[in-house]
């Protein structure tokens, strides 16, 4: 006798394996272009040259507008890594439980 049930089964947990591997590859693109477009640790060098990091003639909103994007792309990096990191181990779980 045929068991339609085991053949439906074998065939959600291949797309649920798919579909967490897709996620895996698109969170490991985006953790690499976020991390990126950050800005590295200064070395101090800029006074060293006489340049400078801000102006005075700056507006509050402005003068912060760059630390703002950092906490941003900081936080999007903490996301997409938690995302990366569970979504890996459950492939490891369903790959090892269920083969």
């Amino acid at each position: 006798m045929f068991n339609f049930l085991a053949v439906a089964t074998a065939d959600i947990v291949a797309g649920i394996r798919i579909a967490l591997a897709a996620i895996i590859l698109i969170c490991m693109g985006f953790i690499i272009f976020v991390v990126m477009k950050q800005s590295g640790n200064s070395d101090g060098t800029e006074a060293f040259t006489g340049g400078s990091k801000s102006d005075d003639n700056e507006s509050y909103y402005g003068k912060n507008a760059s630390s703002r994007t950092e906490a941003r792309l900081k936080l999007w990096t903490y996301i997409c890594s938690i995302v990366f990191a569970v979504c890996s181990i459950a492939l490891v779980i369903m790959a090892g439980v269920i083969s």
